[in-house]
């Protein structure tokens, strides 16, 4: 028995694949074997039984073998375009991580807000959400906890205050990936699937913050007044910290800002670099002018862009001589194992898509167009929030977001109605420790939070946080991309032949 515990997974890898087999041999086309694909990278993401990008490498080995797509045509897809600019807006969030401005904005923000615990949540929230969506939230997180640590030792903190601290971190780090485009992996999974229905659909980087920032608001007041309600209660003027403990803390915070001295070339110029990127992406191709996209016959992307601040930050030099961005730190710190994730995820829906198993998935959902479309995405948005407490949100997005793109088109329903919420949600994981990093870290460095705190606190913020969206979409959403309407940019579905088949 100890030794069937202590293999668990090796057994698994080796039972899984097995027990789905009667379904490629038995049924024997092209779509039952990428559906033998999905449902083992599916259940080995969520299980963990192999390291999350050592699943991703799996349409690699298998697409080839059942005849669905070439090793070549499969690992293109792993640093296509969408997955490029990922890299390079993680190479910029790198080059903040090095110069330190990244701690500067956060001291700088909390020096603004008030003491109280109230404020001081706010105030550690505020910067987390910002920096997020720029900077990988597990870095964030880890930023800002040591941070945090030092001002409840200077308040000291009751066991209920530290953990509604701790908790808001990571909550904040989760949402604010939602508030750009290179945020978190599941926005770029959206990027690339919606891209797929034409290409006047209307996502840009610059739309996406349009639509996703006034969200990310919401959700933050939400999670600043549910942790104050489940942890403080009413305010009450008995809360009011002591004067001795109120300097303590302003001289804490005004300690570690000094500490970084007086701002340096190195932060201005990362600072610069990061302002231009922005600009590139914006003027791309706005809604409101023609964009320098147009210097260009060919399509131009944001990958372009990011890619050439990276290469300048990896060209100019230091005083030192040393580049900006040595190359030595991004091969230390870049996040390798979420790309991984976010291309397999791509290689997975391309073998879905030239199998034909999205189309037999949603000749499946037919009897669903009766529906009504409310209800039909509250029931998807639940299904996907229970999903991403266990499984990689990059993973929940790539296998859900091109099956639901084609049951939208074939219900002739707006995609966007069923993508975006449901993009949303994948990053609306707050229940469990394992759910993401962020969780995991505010756990592990709080002596006093047990998982039913996180349990308690996340559940309730979870289906707050599924409310506001849906409210969202059908409010100011329809208004931005007139959702109850089919759009003109996207191909009606072709009529599906392979449910016979399959």
């Amino acid at each position: 028995m100890n030794a069937i515990l202590k293999h668990w997974k090796l057994i698994l890898a080796i039972l899984l694949p097995l027990a789905f087999l009667p379904l490629p041999l038995v049924i024997g086309t092209k779509a039952a074997s990428a559906g033998w694909l999905v449902l083992v990278m599916g259940s080995f993401w969520g299980l963990e039984i192999l390291p999350l990008a050592g699943t991703s490498l799996l349409p690699i080995i298998f697409y080839p073998l059942m005849d669905i797509l070439s090793t070549d045509d499969v690992c293109r897809v792993y640093f296509k375009g969408t997955v490029m600019m990922f890299f390079g807006g993680l190479m910029i969030a790198i080059s903040f991580e090095q110069s330190n401005v990244h701690k500067r904005i956060a001291m700088t923000v909390l020096r603004l807000v008030g003491i109280s615990p109230r404020l001081l949540m706010l105030g550690f929230m505020i910067p987390t959400a910002l920096l997020s969506m720029w900077i990988s939230n597990t870095a964030t997180t880890a930023m800002m906890i040591p941070i945090l640590k030092s001002v409840l030792m200077e308040m000291d903190a009751d066991k209920k205050i530290s953990i509604m601290m701790l908790l808001s971190v990571a909550y904040a780090a989760n949402c604010g990936g939602t508030g750009s485009l290179i945020g978190t992996g599941p926005n770029l999974v959206l990027y690339e699937t919606i891209k797929e229905c034409g290409e006047d659909q209307p996502i840009r980087f610059l739309s996406w913050i349009y639509f996703a920032f006034p969200l990310l608001v919401i959700n933050l007041i939400i999670i600043w007044l549910w942790l104050q309600v489940l942890f403080l209660g009413l305010p009450s003027k008995k809360e009011a910290i002591p004067q001795e403990k109120k300097d303590n803390i302003t001289r804490d915070l005004k300690v570690k800002l000094a500490e970084l001295g007086p701002i340096s070339r190195y932060e201005i110029v990362v600072l610069c670099g990061f302002l231009a990127a922005l600009g590139l992406w914006f003027f791309r191709d706005p809604d409101f002018m023609e964009g320098w996209k147009i210097i260009s016959e060919v399509e131009i992307d944001d990958a372009t862009p990011a890619i050439l601040i990276c290469v300048l930050l990896l060209a100019v030099p230091l005083p030192s001589g040393e580049p900006f961005l040595p190359w030595k730190v991004v091969e230390q710190k870049m996040n390798w194992n979420i790309i991984l994730i976010v291309g397999g995820g791509f290689a997975l829906a391309d073998g879905m898509k030239v199998s034909g198993l999205n189309d037999w998935i949603g000749s499946q959902f037919e009897p669903l167009k009766d529906w009504n479309h409310f209800l039909l995405l509250a029931i998807i948005m639940l299904f996907v929030m229970v999903i991403t407490q266990v499984a990689s949100n990059s993973a929940t997005a790539s296998m859900l977001l091109p099956v639901l793109r084609d049951l939208a088109v074939s219900l002739k329903i707006n995609p966007l109605l069923m993508l975006l919420p449901t993009c949303l949600t994948c990053s609306y994981a707050f229940i469990l420790p394992v759910s993401t990093a962020p969780n995991t870290l505010v756990y592990e460095a709080s002596d006093d939070m047990k998982t039913y705190d996180m349990m308690k606190a996340g559940l309730g913020l979870n289906i707050l946080t599924l409310i506001s969206t849906l409210v969202y979409m059908y409010t100011f959403g329809n208004l931005l991309y007139d959702l109850n309407e089919f759009p003109d940019w996207c191909s009606p579905a072709e009529n599906v032949t392979l449910a016979i088949n399959l």
